[in-house]
């Protein structure tokens, strides 16, 4: 039943990602320093991500 569904989260999981690297690098050349806490949100979601589509994939 999952398997119809999967490409859907996967999706929907991803587009975070695009938009953390829009705004990262479409900053680069502007000398931003930025805190370390941007970077462990996005670890720590990667890391729930991973783990969901883990389950999801053993549940299909």
């Amino acid at each position: 039943m999952w398997g119809k569904y999967l490409w859907k989260l996967r999706l929907l999981l991803t587009i975070p990602y695009l938009l953390f690297a829009i705004f990262i690098f479409s900053s680069i050349g502007n000398d931003r320093d930025y805190p370390n806490y941007y970077w462990l949100i996005l670890a720590i979601y990667v890391l729930i991500c991973s783990i969901i589509l883990h389950k999801m994939e053993k549940k299909k």
